[in-house]
């Protein structure tokens, strides 16, 4: 009876921890998603519209800080990961 408890506990663990990793990680996306609009949109004000820079000249940069916003997706939700792993272990 109490192996059965053990197996329906480490089932319950294991949802709520895909639960909150899935949270977490929407939750990321979605304000990198918006970071991301909005650093564009002031990239292309700024090079484009303001210093009158050709768009193919400024493309190599919005992909650069595309890239550079994918690490505060990936950091956070790992280290949430890593702690609920940790605390759901002991």
């Amino acid at each position: 009876m109490s192996v059965q408890r053990e197996v329906e506990t480490g089932g319950k663990s294991a949802r709520r921890i895909a639960g909150v990793v899935t949270g977490v990680f929407s939750a990321l996306v979605l304000l990198a998603a918006a970071s991301y609009s909005v650093i564009v949109s002031v990239v292309n004000w700024v090079t484009v519209g303001f210093l009158a820079y050709p768009v193919s000249g400024v493309a190599p940069f919005v992909v650069i800080s595309g890239a550079i916003l994918t690490m505060p997706i990936v950091i956070p939700t790992v280290l949430v990961t890593v702690k609920i792993l940790d605390d759901s272990s002991h």
